[in-house]
């Protein structure tokens, strides 16, 4: 690998730890504080944009230093997962939603107290959406942390990298006494 790509990898293993702080606070403020200040929310987002695209470049790397694609998706699946931008797929399948019943809307030519009705029902299964896009994304930054905090290894769930390369050392060693 070239050397500016060690130094980028360099740099963003050191951004891990900060972002995972990061991230704990961004599930904190998500879980317990309900503001509809478009600044903060904008902001918050923008933050967790961020966090998501250091773990892509970590994923990135992880990738390149695999033997191939195999044993990548077969050890960092939960990696893939978690960068994974739930909510903006669910963003995406909520506006095609909306715009599919705008186009019903304007084709059965409603009346004006009919449409009223019906976008008060809208707002009320819209409200039940957006609580749903928001534990969703509560889950999808969850997960992050546990995958990117190596929580996993610790527990024993997933087998530890290290573990793998102590095993490899002593094979090394039996194959030069032979």
């Amino acid at each position: 690998m070239d050397k500016f790509w060690e130094k980028v990898e360099h740099y963003n293993s050191k951004l891990i730890p900060p972002s995972l702080i990061l991230l704990l606070g961004v599930i904190i403020f998500e879980l317990f504080v309900s503001t509809e200040n478009a600044a903060i929310l904008l902001t918050v987002e923008i933050i967790d944009y961020l966090i998501i695209t250091i773990f892509v470049i970590d994923l990135i790397f992880l990738a390149i230093k695999s033997k191939d694609a195999k044993y990548f998706f077969r050890n960092y699946w939960l990696d893939i997962i978690a960068v994974f931008p739930f909510a903006i797929f669910f963003n995406i399948i909520s506006a095609l939603y909306k715009a599919f019943s705008a186009a019903e809307k304007v084709m059965l030519g409603q009346s004006i107290l009919h449409e009223t009705v019906e976008v008060s029902k809208e707002a009320k299964a819209f409200s039940k959406t957006s609580k749903f896009l928001r534990i969703v994304r509560i889950i999808a930054r969850s997960l992050r942390v546990i995958t990117k905090s190596r929580l996993f290894t610790q527990l024993g769930i997933v087998k530890s990298k290290k573990i793998s390369r102590k095993k490899k050392k002593k094979r090394k060693r039996k194959s030069k006494r032979s």
